[in-house]
């Protein structure tokens, strides 16, 4: 968090402010992408569900003043931020014109970690936040299709090359073959959202060890399953970032507990 930049709110008289160079009618949204984004947990979890909760209620008639921008993170999610407001994004450390806004939210309104509290304002489910990524990236599925399935459901196993890895990967893969299912192995770090998602979207089950992947769970159609291995002594982080998450998304979520045999520590 040392790479978010500070700023300071002071109040002052009328007659001490500068003239304004530029008059906006739209509020104003001040918020940072440094910190933990660029993880895809921490995409969502500190950013675009926060920025959804706090600016989906001016119908894209606000302005974005993004501070320690970075270009491939906006890049990345300019689809979202494109549905979320009309105005283009305003680098604010760049500009060197006094702009003036009727009103201004600094930082975020958030819930808690890769979720939404739908007692707190403004009283949205994770369901919605689901529903928005659907219509900005014109996901086809939305649900588990009921009745009689003639093809064999698709899992997406999540693998992972530094750590928390699979030893056994390609074994796990062809026990899921023989079960019957059409297992499709893939590291998901892609910079094309649109394509990263549609890829997800068009999967029945996502496998993976307790990780960052997992959070691309969120493109999943309703009742898919998600199936999170998890590692020796990280029961604590399994529970409030993907098992309560999943079943708030109207997912089904399956745990397996690595046991100290299993583990390689």
């Amino acid at each position: 968090m040392n790479f978010v930049k500070r700023w300071r709110i002071s109040a002052q008289h009328a007659a001490n402010l500068p003239s304004c160079d530029r008059k906006i009618a739209s509020p104003a949204v001040l918020f940072s992408s440094r910190g933990y984004a660029g993880n895809q947990f921490h995409d969502f979890t500190d950013v675009l569900i926060p920025l959804c909760l706090t600016s989906r209620q001016f119908n894209a008639t606000v302005v974005f003043l993004l501070t320690d921008k970075r270009y491939p993170w906006t890049r990345k999610y300019m689809d979202i931020l494109q549905k979320l407001s009309m105005y283009e994004i305003i680098n604010i450390e760049k500009e060197n014109k006094v702009l003036c806004f009727p009103r201004m939210i600094v930082g975020f309104r958030a819930h808690k970690d890769f979720s939404i509290d739908v007692h707190q304002y403004p009283h949205y489910f994770m369901k919605d936040f689901r529903e928005f990524l659907r219509s900005t990236y014109l996901l086809e599925r939305r649900t588990l299709p009921s009745g009689p399935c003639f093809v064999k459901p698709r899992l997406l196993m999540i693998s992972r090359k530094k750590n928390r890895l699979l030893k056994n990967e390609d074994r796990v893969a062809d026990l899921e073959k023989v079960i019957g299912f059409h297992v499709i192995t893939a590291e998901i770090d892609g910079k094309n959202m649109t394509t990263v998602s549609r890829f997800v979207n068009s999967s029945d089950v996502i496998m993976g060890v307790h990780g960052a992947g997992l959070a691309n769970m969120v493109y999943l159609p309703d009742n898919e399953v998600v199936i999170e291995i998890v590692p020796f002594g990280v029961d604590a982080l399994a529970r409030p970032y993907f098992n309560i998450p999943s079943k708030e998304m109207n997912l089904r979520y399956i745990e397996y507990k690595v046991s100290l045999e299993e583990s390689s520590l």
